[in-house]
C-alpha cells in the first residue's frame, strides 16, 4: 500500500511539473510576410520552428501573409491597434509614421542587451551594420536582417566576346566603340544589338546606362555630388546626353524597342535566343542566363562617353527588416529571446539554406559551404530561406561561410569596379536609408515624389522614342520644378546636412 501510494504522490508531482511547464510557455503571435512561391506552412509542425520553440519554450502562431496582399493586409492590421499581433516579420512598415508619430511599434533600445539577444548585439556594431537602424527620434524599432556579399554596385557590364573576336574588335571602352560595336553586329545578324528591362532596380535596367554620361541614376532620382550637395538626376547635362544616345541606338534599330516596357524574363529570353550582344546584369553564373550561353559573356568595365566620368550607381550593405515588436507584445523579452535564437550561427545558415549534411555542410576550414541547391526554388519548400531570420555582416560572414562560385564572380566584379574608380561619390542609400527625416518631411518628400515619378518616366520614354529638343528639355525642367522638384532635394539636403553632424 505504501509503494502504491508513493507511486501516486511521484506521478501527481510530475504531472504537476509537466502542468507548470506548459503554463510557463509563452504564446506569441506574428505578422508573417511570405514569398508567393513560399510553401512551406510554418504552423503545420514545421521542423525548423519546432527546434527553436524547445530552445525557448516560445511558441509562436503566424499569420503568413504573402508579398501580393501584403500591403492591404498591413494597412488593416495598423487600422486596428488593439488586435495588433505581438511581432511583424520580415517586411518593412512605415517606422516614422507606426513607429515615431503613432507608437504603434515598440522602441528596442533597452532590450538590446547581451543577455537578451547574445547573437545579434555581439555583430550589430560589426561594418557599422547598423548605422542605418535608428528612426528620426534615434530610436531602435527594428531588428535587422542582413547577407552581407561584399558587393558594391547593382548592373555589371557584359559584352558576347564570342561576337567580338569573330569581328576582330576589342571590347568597347568609350561610348563612341560602343556604337560602332552595336552597328556592326547588328549586321552580323543581331535582332537586338543592345537591350534592357524597365526595371528601376534591376541589374538588367536600362537606366544602369546613365552611369557611362556621369549620372548614378537610381530610382529616386537623387544623387550626392563631389562637393556633399544633393543633385535631382533629371537636371544634368550627361542625362539629356544619355537619352540622346539612346533616341540614336533607338532610331537605327540598336536598341531593343521593348527595353521601354519589358520585364525581365522577356529581356532573359532574348539573351538566351542568342538575339542580344550587350547588356548590364547582375552576374553570369547562376541566373537566368542559361548555362550554354554563360560562355559567351565577359564582364567589362562601363565605357566611358567624350566629357564626361563613369559615375555608377552603387550600393551598401545595410539591413533590411527582420522583425519588428509592437506595442501589444505581450513578452518583449521572450520575443526577442526567440528571434535571437533563429541567429545563433548554424540555425542562421540552415535557415538559409537548408540542413546539415543535404543542403549544407562545414567543410575542413571549419566554414559552411553550400553543396546542393534544389531547382525551381525547391528549397523553400522545406526551409524558411529568407522568411526566417537572418544577421551577418561582412567580417563576420566572411569567418564563417564558404562564398558560392556565384558570389564569388559577383565579388571579383564588384572589386574591379572599385579599383577602377567607376562608382559614384557617395551611395543613394546614403540618403534613402542612412538620413531620418521627421514624418512631416518624410511625407512631403513622398508626396512629391510620386508626381516626379510619373514625370521623369514620361520624359524618358518620349526623349528615347522621339528625340529631345531644346523645347521639350526646357518643358521637362519646368514641369519637374512646378511638382516641387527643388524642394524634394532641399529636404534630403537637409537630412543629407544632418547626418554630417552626426
Amino acid at each position: 500500500m505504501k509503494k502504491i501510494v508513493s507511486l501516486l504522490l511521484a506521478l501527481c508531482l510530475v504531472m504537476g511539473i509537466g502542468a507548470a511547464l506548459a503554463d510557463d510557455k509563452v504564446e506569441l503571435t506574428a505578422f508573417q510576410y511570405a514569398l508567393e512561391n513560399q510553401n512551406c506552412d510554418f504552423n503545420n509542425d514545421f521542423w525548423y520552428f519546432q527546434q527553436i520553440e524547445e530552445k525557448t519554450n516560445t511558441h509562436v502562431t503566424f499569420d503568413m501573409v504573402k508579398d501580393s496582399d501584403w500591403a492591404t493586409k498591413a494597412n488593416l492590421m495598423f487600422s486596428i491597434p488593439d488586435q495588433m499581433p505581438d511581432m511583424i516579420l520580415r517586411h518593412a512598415v512605415d517606422v516614422e509614421e507606426y513607429g515615431v508619430s503613432q507608437g504603434l511599434l515598440l522602441p528596442l533600445d533597452e532590450y538590446l542587451t547581451e543577455e537578451i539577444m547574445p547573437n545579434y548585439v555581439s555583430r550589430m556594431n560589426l561594418n557599422h551594420a547598423s548605422d542605418s537602424i535608428p528612426a528620426s527620434d534615434g530610436k531602435t524599432y527594428y531588428i535587422g536582417y542582413l547577407m552581407a556579399q561584399n558587393v558594391n554596385h547593382n548592373g555589371t557590364w557584359y559584352v558576347n566576346q564570342t561576337e567580338l573576336d569573330k569581328l576582330g574588335l576589342e571590347a568597347p571602352k568609350t561610348i563612341d566603340e560602343v556604337t560602332e560595336m552595336l552597328r556592326k553586329m547588328k549586321a552580323d545578324g543581331f535582332e537586338f544589338p543592345m537591350s534592357a528591362s524597365s526595371s528601376k532596380t534591376g541589374p538588367e535596367g536600362i537606366l544602369n546606362f546613365f552611369a557611362s554620361f556621369g549620372v548614378p541614376e537610381n530610382q529616386k532620382y537623387y544623387f550626392i555630388d563631389e562637393n556633399d550637395k544633393v543633385q535631382f538626376t533629371g537636371a544634368q547635362p550627361g542625362w539629356r546626353a544619355c537619352v540622346e544616345w539612346l533616341h540614336q541606338l533607338y532610331e537605327e534599330g540598336l536598341l531593343d524597342p521593348e527595353s521601354l516596357t519589358q520585364d525581365s524574363n522577356l529581356w532573359a529570353s532574348k539573351v538566351n535566343e542568342g538575339k542580344v550582344g550587350y547588356f548590364t546584369y547582375l552576374r553570369l553564373i547562376n541566373t537566368a542566363i542559361t548555362a550554354d550561353n554563360i560562355g559567351n559573356f565577359k564582364s567589362i568595365l562601363p565605357p566611358v562617353a567624350d566629357g564626361y566620368k563613369v559615375s555608377v550607381s552603387s550600393i551598401l550593405e545595410v539591413p533590411e527588416v527582420g522583425a519588428y515588436l509592437t506595442k501589444n507584445c505581450k513578452d518583449p523579452v521572450a520575443a526577442l529571446k526567440w528571434i535571437d535564437a533563429q541567429l545563433e550561427t548554424e540555425m542562421m545558415m540552415v535557415a538559409g539554406n537548408g540542413k546539415v549534411g543535404e543542403q549544407i555542410i562545414k567543410n575542413d576550414a571549419g566554414k559552411y559551404e553550400v553543396i546542393n541547391v534544389p531547382e525551381n526554388n525547391g528549397l523553400y519548400d522545406f526551409v524558411p530561406v529568407i522568411m526566417g531570420q537572418f544577421f551577418a555582416p561582412g567580417d563576420y560572414y566572411t569567418e564563417i561561410y564558404q562564398m558560392a562560385p556565384h558570389r564569388v564572380e559577383r565579388y571579383e566584379d564588384s572589386k574591379a569596379y572599385a579599383e577602377a574608380g567607376v562608382l559614384e561619390y557617395k551611395s543613394y542609400q546614403y540618403l534613402r536609408d542612412l538620413c531620418k527625416m521627421n514624418n512631416d518631411d518624410s511625407i512631403e518628400a513622398s508626396d512629391i515624389y510620386t508626381e516626379l515619378e510619373k514625370a521623369v518616366d514620361e520624359a524618358f520614354a518620349k526623349f528615347v522614342r522621339e528625340g529631345v529638343t531644346d523645347e521639350s528639355w526646357d518643358a521637362f525642367q519646368a514641369q519637374t520644378k512646378s511638382i516641387g522638384v527643388d524642394r524634394y532635394i532641399e529636404l534630403y539636403q537637409n537630412a543629407y546636412d544632418a547626418f554630417l553632424a552626426k
